[in-house]
């Protein structure tokens, strides 16, 4: 049988050469193989569920719709699809072919592979043996995951270190040792790195992903948020309304959004309150609007909240972040942005966007006006775990953008010419547009959960 060494020698084992093949044509439930082994191919129109059986069985996936199960000690069984994907318990190995896809690995000691465009390759727990393929990928490590081995580390590859408190490339590379031929990065006390075939002096400092630097930062603004400082009209932090909101709330029509945002200023629909605190977090609900208010909502039939800084705080260049736990739920659209403070557009920069159906996948935007036309770059960063509270955050300088999850960088931009003046904050929870129709109307309401907000500037540095 066919393997490949991990980080530790380990020969991991590659699925066995198929006997036979099954096909799904139509809509299962339910599709079982033989004890030899089998490949099992799901269309992509088809709900269905296929049990491999005890061989080495390779399941090729084309849907969401199309789910793969494996007992434990059934051979060595592989995934392969174009899809993002996460190993199910008890699968070996896993092949991802979709551009700008991730794949991400078990507890078991994986094969993870790409192939070309772009994947996130992410192996989680197990001694894993990653392979990109011919894109500009990006690998992820992460303390307690396990020692990982890559194969094809190339000069457009990026590797994510930066959760084991590198901040700087000489950090990195004096953690490096020439290995026969291999090089080994170690990472803590018991985990390390292997690049195969590579040589210490091919490593440039932009193929590594490092920890944030807050020795540079300086606090400027931080909303704990044991209450919640409201806009009144003459005082507070934060204003529930877009400063060219209308007095009985506003929406983002341009978006398609399908929320009504709430003006808590005004009385007709003071009944509904989308802000709550409660042990220093702050909840932005979203549900459906009572009939009583629709009339005074423009007839949205969803409200939601915006809190913005417009009045109360804008800063140029720093670094803005937000810990938050985001809701996943399918259709809505959580938000931490900024905007020019004149009240002009574009710029925007958005430190973090969020679908609820896709909680794996962080949305990153800078908006520009600088070549006399709304212009974008938006990168889409990857993270196996965006369960619960997590810090989201941009540092903005004259010279770049780079975005940050968990205090590790996830992407980078140049800074657009006309990105130079103070910015405001926003936060918000929005429904539809970009995250689509809710499927179940938000009869169960959604929830972002804030626990906090901080602004820094940056002491002169890369001002």
């Amino acid at each position: 049988m066919a393997n490949v060494l991990n980080a530790k020698g380990v020969p991991l084992p590659y699925s066995g050469s198929s006997v036979k093949w099954y096909s799904a044509t139509n809509s299962g439930p339910t599709l079982y193989g033989s004890i030899y082994n089998d490949s099992m191919y799901a269309d992509g129109s088809v709900t269905v569920t296929m049990y491999g059986g005890k061989g080495d069985d390779i399941y090729y996936l084309y849907s969401s719709k199309n789910k793969a199960v494996e007992l434990p000690n059934e051979g060595v069984d592989t995934i392969s699809t174009w899809m993002s994907y996460k190993l199910p318990a008890n699968f070996e190995n896993l092949t991802v072919t979709g551009d700008k896809h991730y794949a991400f690995g078990n507890a078991l000691n994986n094969i993870v592979a790409g192939g070309s465009g772009q994947q996130t390759l992410d192996g989680l727990q197990g001694d894993d043996v990653l392979k990109g393929g011919s894109g500009a990928d990006i690998f992820v490590v992460t303390p307690g995951n396990g020692s990982d081995r890559i194969l094809d580390f190339g000069v457009d590859d990026t590797v994510r270190v930066g959760s084991y408190g590198f901040t700087s490339f000489e950090d990195v590379h004096a953690n490096m040792v020439q290995s026969g031929a291999n090089v080994q990065l170690n990472l803590s006390d018991d985990e390390f790195l292997v690049f195969a075939n590579k040589t210490v002096d091919q490593f440039t400092p932009g193929q590594f992903d490092l920890a944030l630097d807050r020795s540079h930062l300086e606090l400027t603004f931080s909303d704990e948020f044991n209450t919640l400082n409201l806009w009144n009209g003459s005082s507070g932090t934060w204003d529930s309304n877009f400063w060219w909101g209308a007095a009985n709330g506003s929406s983002l029509t341009s978006n398609k959004e399908l929320e009504w945002y709430i003006d808590t200023n005004y009385a007709p629909t003071r009944s509904v309150n989308p802000f709550s605190v409660e042990d220093g977090v702050l909840t932005i609900t979203a549900a459906q609007a009572p009939a009583a208010i629709q009339p005074y909502i423009n007839d949205y039939k969803y409200t939601s909240g915006l809190l913005t800084t417009y009045e109360s705080f804008a800063q140029t260049y720093g670094y803005f972040e937000i810990r938050a736990d985001m809701p996943q739920k399918q259709g809505v659209w959580p938000a931490f942005w900024l905007l020019p403070a004149d009240g002009s557009w574009p710029p925007e920069l958005d430190v973090v966007e969020m679908l609820g159906q896709d909680p794996n996948k962080l949305i990153l935007t800078s908006h520009s006006n600088e070549t006399g036309t709304h212009t974008t770059v938006s990168s889409t960063a990857y993270a196996a775990d965006t369960e619960g509270f997590h810090t989201y955050g941009v540092l903005w300088t004259k010279d770049e953008l780079v975005w940050y999850f968990d205090d590790i960088e996830v992407a980078r931009a140049a800074t657009p010419s006309d990105m130079h003046d103070p910015m405001h904050m926003l936060v918000d929870l929005a429904v539809g547009g970009l995250a689509g129709a809710p499927a179940d109307g938000l009869a169960t309401p959604a929830e972002m959960q804030i626990d906090y907000i901080h602004a820094y500037a940056l002491n002169d540095w890369h001002i």
